[in-house]
């Protein structure tokens, strides 16, 4: 070397600390450093590089082996005879005028079985006092080299020769010539013409990563461009992890972290290269081969790096960041204000405001590891450190979650090879471009990348059952508005210590296509401000973004040809099978997949979702409806996962008006409903639904109307463009994968479709609450049978599973075979001695039927259960008895009814896990409504949005706002509840809402009296002017039954003969009687319990009865009025039967039933009884 580059002198380094001083004070004498202010950076340096040669080139750096195959397409290749050709010509003479220095070098822990040597020739002395900071140099490293012994011979040159008596440059080098040349068959490394970072510290990248990674497969171990870091919990277990960054990843923040959960702590063993063997103990064990850290400068801060901006306080080299005028270093993201003026990179005067950097974004720092405040105490261990876990990271905005873990090992290295993030400029290329770089090796691995994938597989060979977990993270992931989601720095603790819970095998995950996230109460988030939303967003995959990935991933794993192992493109494979799965439709049931296809060609959408009806789903949809301003979170300490939504003022109940049945024949809907002919229904709803979903993503809802894998069950589907059907819906009825696992393919489906009428135009923001109130309409065609529904969000207009499909289109079904669909109740009564008998009430909506399925009895000893608070299907069982299965899992109910004297049960339960429409919002974030409490707040912000105080005029909460929630959060559930064979009923209870002529409780003297009883069901409404009028609702159905009611009348009759002798008794109640003054006569509520008594002892035959013309009521003193102050008096009033009073009832009963033509003979006899005996 000395022959060939013809140095004036030669100086073998020692490595001490006097010649690294001289080689400091020369280069500060030679223009090349400047020194720093002694008091504030101690024994430091500020070099300035020129301009053109300030990173990393690539594009001249080679790969020379023998063959150009083992280079690999990833590589620069050029023949290695012709590349020392080349370079022996750019050589001969480069040192002339300069010093050549030899370096010998140690890669590791001096004397480590581990560590490699090398030594490099170089006529840069800035390479010397670098190379004394990032390796073991000098007389050291000689006297552990024996005569035997392997080492790397590097030969390095700034290219810049100097004639007798020419000044030199305070930076030489030659850029136009720069040429970077690996020879892994020799193996050695020749570098020349540029003096930067990795250019010319070839103990770095050149030897720890593209020749050892050479080394490292020909003898079994592998070289990584890793960082090496040591976690202690608060119990003091010790972890230590490899994660691989590109450059500018945070690699060096992540290595030198100051963990923010309490009890935690992080010490750095490496943050930059890792050599990784097996130990004799079977583990993976890393060593960092580095001595010293050669980090970015800019983005490094007290805030974001404490640990590495107190190790390069003193005894440091800075290159390309910018001078204070207090003789300080600074950089951009050093410090929140800039400084008011500065000497620039470049040397020339800065101030903010002018344009350019102060500092060049590739800008370094180079510092002692053993100046690091969390130096690990074991980073030099000759043995290394054991690895638990493996952690890859890039740097997208969009697509990857924050962290994932592999599923196995052989799916972690697939995870590695597809790492992909955009370019920095520690390299060339475009800043912002995305590129893959594989284990962050790309620009590292010394040989053909398919053969290092494959060595990679065969290294788990070695392992055996303790390989290390594999884990892919992402700390950059922003939101809509370009913003890091995730805080990083010092809070990446958080995903480190999941990470170590899931070594540990205790760790909360689940399941995705890309691999484990953690579920959404997994990380410690303790003092941390993020919100659920946020939280939902890191962790989401979107099966369709990932599915536009997998092109480009196949693209560049075809650049490997034979060489890329089969087991990437397995998993490849499998990849675009789980996400198909999870974005196609998953399942192969032909009327849903059929149904879908036409709704997609139909109604446009952006994109479809098939709902899996996870809790995940459900909380990801929440949180997206919070962004969108749809829902706001109530305060989790009062209403744990719990949100209010407030509609358009337009979009605030059923629109009975604008619903209807659509059957062949006009008089098999009956003058109970509005009727449409079916053909021209369809084209209507057709035109309306014409492109309505485009700009929005269309969700398909499976869903199971009864308990899962009951015969009594129903099947259906809803296409909606709404996702708050998608989450009411979830509280609802079963929903997603579970009902799709139980679904044949040629099972029958109800289908169901809802749009919120409002299409999207590209760059068109969303409204909170969609809708298309002037065009709201409802089509039921019960022939197909199919569910159309348009133009509203609210309530059972856009859930079909409540009233269209529960009732309406059920009516139909039951008519037709066999069964019945009724709104009722279903509640259990226990005696104190443990009998129980179930009973199904018919009341309209408002007149008391949540209150009654949720009661909490008053007297001693009895319990009553509720099994449906709203529908009931019902069927003749094997036994020949009537059995009840409740088609809902979930309440959806008017909130006015609850309230702690009221409904305490349900209060209780409305506390966590509830969707609240329309109801105020507290000061303190929590919900209100009219009669929810004594006290009324002083004030609340109203349904509508608006300030609202006591006294203003208005309603708080809207008179028909609602809750929604699951029954599984009901302590008042019966235990037989979602019995897939259903309970047996005792006896049927109807009840309306009447301050006159209707006694408190009324048995029924046989069935067709019963149903007569039912058809009495009415209640009394009050219009805007004060009057008060009745709307008759016979068995609490008309609004629902989807055919004529004197036909649904006579098939509830016909029920007497399929059951015989097990027909259930028939009762009618109304809670609801007023006196003159108007007050209510019975106190209701719970103590409506002392009427169920009664009503099971009926059941039995047991207790007293008086006859009316009515029917049978309690006699005097067989109602349990223990602890009731009511007296005798008014207890005759609660009982008694005014048939004047019913003399006018009969004829507004016979008026109602004109409209039909006629009523059923045996209702009309009944009528007729009664008037005989007024």
């Amino acid at each position: 070397m000395r022959t060939l580059c013809g140095p004036s002198k030669v100086h073998w380094c020692s490595g001490t600390e006097d010649e690294y001083d001289e080689m400091c004070e020369l280069l500060v004498q030679s223009g090349s450093f400047l020194k720093l202010n002694e008091k504030l950076r101690p024994r430091s340096y500020l070099c300035r590089s020129d301009p053109k040669d300030v990173a990393r080139v690539e594009s001249c750096t080679f790969i020379c082996s023998n063959l150009k195959e083992d280079a690999g397409p990833t590589n620069n290749w050029c023949d290695p005879t012709e590349m020392k050709d080349k370079l022996m010509k750019l050589f001969k003479g480069c040192m002339k005028g300069r010093t050549m220095y030899i370096i010998p070098f140690c890669m590791g822990p001096v004397g480590s079985p581990y560590s490699k040597y090398g030594v490099e020739v170089t006529d840069s002395p800035y390479v010397v006092v670098n190379m004394k900071i990032m390796t073991r140099i000098g007389t050291k490293v000689l006297h552990h080299l024996g005569i035997n012994d392997f080492w790397l011979p590097c030969l390095h040159s700034v290219g810049k020769p100097l004639q007798p008596g020419e000044q030199d440059v305070a930076w030489p080098c030659d850029p136009e010539n720069t040429i970077i040349a690996h020879f892994p068959d020799d193996p050695s490394v020749m570098s020349f013409g540029s003096g930067y970072g990795g250019n010319a510290l070839l103990g770095k990248k050149c030897y720890a990563l593209r020749i050892a990674s050479v080394l490292g497969k020909k003898e079994g171990w592998m070289a990584e461009h890793m960082l090496i870091l040591g976690l202690t919990s608060p119990k003091g277990k010790k972890y230590y992890v490899c994660a691989a960054f590109p450059s500018a990843c945070g690699k060096t923040n992540l290595a030198m972290l100051v963990p923010t959960i309490p009890g935690w702590t992080v010490r750095c063993v490496g943050d930059d290269i890792a050599w990784l063997h097996v130990g004799e103990d079977g583990r993976l064990y890393a060593i960092n081969p580095e001595a010293g850290f050669f980090g970015v400068a800019p983005g490094t801060s007290e805030y974001s790096n404490r640990s590495a901006m107190q190790t390069c306080k003193k005894n440091s080299i800075f290159t390309n960041v910018a001078l204070t005028p207090e003789g300080d270093v600074w950089w951009e993201g050093m410090t929140k204000e800039q400084p008011a003026e500065l000497i620039d990179w470049t040397g020339q005067k800065w101030t903010p405001g002018c344009g350019r950097k102060a500092a060049h974004p590739n800008s370094r720092y180079t510092t002692p590891a053993s100046q690091c405040p969390v130096i690990d105490s074991q980073w030099e261990s000759p043995d290394g450190v054991p690895i638990c876990a493996i952690i890859f990271g890039g740097r997208r905005e969009r697509l990857v979650p924050l962290v994932t873990e592999a599923f196995i090992w052989e799916h972690g290295v697939f995870m590695g090879s597809i790492i992909s993030s955009e370019a920095t400029a520690a390299a060339e290329g475009t800043v912002g471009q995305v590129r893959r770089d594989p284990f962050a090796m790309l620009p590292f691995c010394g040989y053909n990348m398919g053969d290092y994938f494959g060595h990679w597989l065969e290294f788990r060979k070695k392992l055996g059952f303790l390989s290390p977990k594999i884990f892919y993270v992402n700390w950059f992931r922003k939101n809509e508005k370009g913003e890091f989601m995730w805080p990083g720095f010092g809070e990446n603790s958080r995903v480190l210590k999941w990470i170590c819970e899931r070594v540990d095998g205790v760790g909360k995950a689940r399941s995705t296509p890309i691999g484990y996230v953690p579920t959404s109460d997994a990380l410690d988030l303790g003092g941390i401000d993020m919100t659920p939303e946020t939280l939902h967003q890191l962790f989401h995959v979107e099966p369709e973004d990932w599915l536009k990935e997998i092109p480009d991933i196949r693209n560049f794993y075809s650049q490997f040809g034979n060489r890329l192992p089969h087991q990437l493109t397995q998993n490849l494979g499998l990849l675009e099978n789980r996400l198909k799965v999870a974005s196609d439709a998953p399942t192969s049931n032909r009327q849903m997949l059929d149904f879908v296809q036409k709704m997609k060609k139909l109604c446009r959408p952006g994109k479809i979702h098939w709902c899996d009806g996870s809790d995940t789903e459900y909380e990801e949809l929440c949180d997206q409806m919070v962004a969108q301003k749809t829902f706001t979170r109530l305060n989790r300490n009062l209403r744990e996962n719990s949100f209010l939504a407030r509609s358009d003022p337009r979009d605030t109940g059923r629109v009975e008006e604008n619903t209807y049945v659509c059957s062949s024949d006009r008089n098999s809907a009956g003058p109970n409903n509005k009727w449409l002919d079916p053909k021209e229904a369809r084209s209507e709803m057709e035109q309306l639904f014409d492109g309505c979903m485009e700009g929005r993503t269309m969700y398909v809802i499976p869903f199971c109307m009864g308990p899962l894998g009951s015969k009594y069950s129903k099947y259906g589907i809803e296409v909606t463009d709404s996702p708050y059907v998608v989450t009411n819906m979830k509280h609802i009825v079963r929903t997603g994968n579970e009902v799709l696992n139980i679904l044949l393919e040629d099972d029958d489906v109800i289908p169901c479709v809802h749009s919120v009428g409002r299409p999207l135009k590209i760059g068109e923001q969303d409204v909170p609450w969609p809708c298309n109130p002037e065009k709201i309409k409802i089509c039921l065609f019960p022939e197909e049978p199919a569910v159309w529904s348009y133009g509203s969000m609210y309530g059972a207009n856009s859930l079909a599973s409540v009233r269209n499909f529960g009732l309406r289109i059920a009516s139909i079904l039951a008519r037709d075979q066999g069964w019945m669909a009724e709104h009722c109740l279903i509640l259990s009564v226990t005696s104190p001695d443990g009998q129980k008998k179930y009973i199904c009430g018919g009341f309209p909506t408002g007149c008391g039927k949540t209150t009654l399925a949720s009661l909490v009895p008053t007297i001693p000893g009895w319990t009553v259960r509720c099994i449906s608070d709203d529908i009931a299907w019902l069927h003749v069982g094997d036994d020949g008895k009537l059995y009840a299965i409740n088609p809902t899992s979930g309440f959806f109910d008017r909130v006015t009814a609850v309230s702690r004297g009221a409904n305490r049960a349900t209060l209780s339960a409305l506390k966590k896990n509830t969707i609240f429409t329309n109801v105020a919002l507290t000061p303190e974030g929590d919900v209100w409504w009219e009669g929810m409490t004594k006290e009324i707040p002083s004030e609340l912000v109203d349904w509508t949005g608006q300030k609202w105080t006591a006294g203003c005029g208005r309603e708080a909460a809207h008179p028909n706002a609602r809750y929604v929630a699951s029954c599984q959060q009901f302590d008042i559930m019966d235990p037989e509840w979602d019995n897939p064979n259903g309970v047996p009923i005792s006896c049927f209870l109807f009840g309306g809402q009447r301050a006159r002529n209707y006694p408190l409780v009324t048995e029924a003297t046989s069935w067709e009296h019963g149903i007569f009883l039912g058809t009495l069901v009415s209640q009394d409404k009050v219009k805007s002017d004060g009057a008060v009028h009745v709307v008759r609702e016979p068995m609490a159905i008309m609004p629902y039954c989807a055919y004529n009611l004197l036909q649904y009348l006579e098939k509830f009759n016909l029920k007497k003969e399929e059951l015989g002798y097990n027909i259930p008794k028939i009762f009618l109640v109304n809670f609801f009687q007023r006196d003159s003054n108007g007050k209510f006569l019975w106190p209701g509520f719970a103590e409506n319990s002392r009427v169920l008594k009664w009503i099971f002892q009926r059941c039995g035959n047991l207790g007293k009865v008086a006859k009316t013309p009515l029917g049978f009521r309690p006699a005097d003193g067989e109602l349990d009025l223990r602890g009731l102050d009511v007296p005798q008096s008014r207890m005759d009033e609660i009982l008694h039967f005014d048939a004047q009073g019913w003399k006018k009832e009969a004829e507004e009963i016979q008026r109602f039933y004109s409209q039909f033509g006629m009523m059923p003979q045996f209702v009309q006899s009944e009528l007729d009884h009664l008037v005989s005996q007024l």
